[in-house]
């Protein structure tokens, strides 16, 4: 019986071009985000004269919009099939011009209009915003996935995605409070903020982020999967395999606890310096200190992982910062420069066992797409080379829809830790439209509020690893082995079945731009797919 030859062709292989793209690709997220993050409350407050409560509504009805928006944009993309440039790319191409100016527009003196206009105004671009960074975020997360399938490249990447975002922080906390805030009142000391400024601000992170992401669109190499039977894109169904999925409702618990409470002193660090310390325009480089043991831990990011495993250095550090929040609780920190630093000093070190978590983040992500996948791929123990697998042996990766759905969790937290700081800081006494008044009793409470709400934070995420999130070591290299073994078996079924239209023995079939060495199959045909 004739047999003949299948060779699979050699796609450029994974390498530090893919990395410095990708790198750059949350560089250019976070030229937009973490200005919006850090910066949008105190220019809507402080800068258009909105209450804190009216903030917090904003961002309330913004997230309940997103609620709507992220999985249908999620879908759209899972949807689109790859053309030349591949599925995501195309994208992150257009949502980052999309992102630029929406960043713009978003933070435009309007203080001509009425407090109502102003209102609508804000409430209006925040959600226009949203739109544009969810459709180059949730394709630029998606891509991950799609550059490698090596558990340990993807850990690297997603380092690479934290240094990127910290190269993003770096104007952000040097360079932009500098800009913001005018001279001090020569009675109360406090700094009042700018608001024409920020538009200038803007546009310069804008023209930043569109840099950072065609550098991603040009470098990085979307390696395709074999193509699986196609079939009518439910949502739902995702998001019930999503909301089962152990793994992924950890890690939605685990981001939750961090961006609504760890990452909280983003908010509150600009207010303590401003009004308990009296230097706003310090809060910058008080955040690079409280950033650099984070830095610290990036060259040691793969040796760890791959001695203790991900989950594991992720949850563990968190007793150590709990019990360095309880300690910062308990001294007391005068109103000087030399209080200022050693605050930041000792957060400092709070923030360094949240730095596994945060670094290794989207790598876990991943994690939990391929757990998504084993979960709901039939398993088949049958000769690797002989069985043809059936539609529901396939397994549902829906990579964009699983992004969009934890995107959608992190976006609304971060939501819900803005607006939760705002009513806490009303709560203890602060007035952003009468910035001036602020006594010293109310900016004692403010630093208060910055340990606690940390502390709450890392407990939480401790309590998420350990009871929940149940990827361990072990279990992330058995569902890799599991995956590459199914993927293989997906290319002998196809190439069996491949009829090459240019008369030769040659079948088009690319996992990851690895290659399946001459595999003899015999001409029979295929048996038919169910």
């Amino acid at each position: 019986m004739k047999e003949k030859k299948i060779k699979t062709p050699i796609d450029r292989p994974f390498g530090n071009r893919d990395k410095i793209g990708y790198m750059m690709g949350d560089f250019g997220c976070n030229m937009s985000f973490q200005l919006i993050s850090i910066f949008l409350m105190l220019f809507v407050t402080q800068g258009l004269g909105l209450t804190m409560g009216h903030w917090g509504i904003i961002v309330i009805i913004s997230k309940i919009f997103d609620a709507i928006n992220d999985p249908i944009i999620g879908a759209l993309v899972d949807a689109r099939k790859p053309g030349r440039r591949g599925k995501y790319i195309p994208w992150i191409f257009c949502g980052a011009f999309a992102i630029a100016l929406t960043t713009v527009l978003l933070f435009l003196d309007v203080r001509a209009l009425s407090y109502w206009g102003r209102f609508a105004y804000v409430l209006v671009m925040y959600c226009v915003w949203s739109v544009a960074y969810t459709a180059a975020n949730v394709p630029y997360g998606s891509l991950n996935a799609a550059l490698t399938d090596d558990s340990g490249h993807r850990a690297s990447l997603s380092s690479l995605r934290s240094i990127g975002a910290g190269v993003a922080m770096l104007p952000m906390m040097i360079i932009v409070p500098r800009l913001i805030y005018g001279e001090a009142d020569p009675v109360t000391n406090i700094e009042p903020l700018l608001p024409e400024v920020f538009v200038w601000v803007a546009l310069a992170c804008g023209v930043a982020a569109i840099s950072g992401f065609m550098l991603t669109c040009f470098l990085t190499k979307e390696r395709k999967q074999v193509e699986k039977p196609k079939e009518k894109f439910n949502y739902l169904q995702t998001l019930k395999g999503f909301v089962t999925n152990r793994a992924a409702l950890g890690m939605c618990l685990a981001s939750f606890s961090q961006l609504v409470f760890v990452m909280s002193y983003a908010t509150t660090l600009p207010l303590v310096c401003q009004l308990f310390f009296g230097d706003a325009k310090a809060s910058g480089t008080v955040g690079i200190v409280m950033m650099l043991p984070m830095m610290f831990v990036i060259p040691f990011m793969g040796k760890l992982t791959r001695k203790f495993g991900k989950k594991e250095i992720a949850m563990w550090p968190n007793l150590v910062a709990i019990a360095v929040l309880v300690i910062m609780l308990i001294i007391h920190f005068p109103r000087t420069s030399a209080g200022m630093w050693a605050y930041a000093a000792c957060l400092g070190v709070a923030m360094l066992a949240s730095a596994p978590l945060n670094l290794g983040t989207w790598s876990m992500v991943a994690d939990c797409v391929d757990e998504q996948e084993v979960r709901t791929a039939k398993k088949d123990g049958k000769n690797l080379y002989a069985t043809y697998l059936t539609k529901e042996q396939f397994g549902k990766r829906d990579e964009a829809s699983v992004y969009a759905t934890y995107s959608l969790a992190r976006k609304a937290a971060q939501g819900i830790g803005s607006a939760l700081v705002a009513a806490l800081a009303g709560l203890v006494g602060f007035d952003s439209t009468n910035v001036q008044a602020t006594t010293p009793q109310t900016s004692q409470n403010l630093l208060t509020l910055s340990i606690v709400l940390p502390l709450v934070g890392s407990i939480l995420i401790f309590v998420a690893f350990f009871f929940v999130y149940n990827l361990n070591k072990k279990k992330v290299i058995e569902n890799t082995e599991f995956l590459r073994d199914k993927n293989a078996r997906i290319a002998i079924q196809l190439a069996k079945g491949a009829q090459p239209d240019d008369g030769t023995d040659k079948a088009e079939v690319i996992i990851f731009g690895n290659v399946i060495e001459e595999v003899s199959t015999e001409t029979e045909p295929a048996p038919a797919q169910a």
